[in-house]
């Protein structure tokens, strides 16, 4: 399949399925989701799906609820395809598989190390002045 072809699907799967996950998806253990990618094979047999949840209250969600997620969207599996195979009139709609997108909290975590190594810095900054106003 040409590759304009294949990140025309990959386009219009990423916005479809969350649509469809946020808004049709009935299960209480998916907690506000954002597709944030979607991978799909050459042959468009395969969409590797990454999402990434979003804890109220919290940088990031606990791995039980990021679990648990990715088992409820892998059990709805075959309405999101059906809905695909509907919405994206796609004679053979990929099959999917859901993975966490860590970028965000990959993301989170390199800005609070940025910010002690800043910290670490002007500490020994102001140390350095004091011994030179000492001495």
């Amino acid at each position: 399949m040409d590759e304009i072809r294949i990140n025309r699907i990959r386009s219009m799967m990423k916005d479809e399925l969350s649509v469809l996950i946020n808004r049709e998806l009935k299960d209480p253990r998916v907690p506000f989701v954002t597709v944030t990618q979607v991978e799909l094979t050459r042959d468009a047999k395969q969409a590797t799906v990454f999402v990434s949840v979003l804890a109220m209250n919290q940088t990031h969600a606990e791995p039980e609820v990021i679990e648990s997620c990715l088992k409820a969207l892998d059990n709805a599996k075959g309405f999101l395809r059906r809905s695909l195979s509907t919405l994206l009139g796609l004679r053979f709609v990929p099959d999917l598989l859901f993975r966490e997108d860590k970028g965000l909290e990959n993301t989170l975590r390199v800005n609070e190390i940025l910010k002690q190594l800043s910290d670490e810095k002007e500490a020994a900054k102001k140390e350095a002045e004091k011994k030179n106003a000492a001495g």
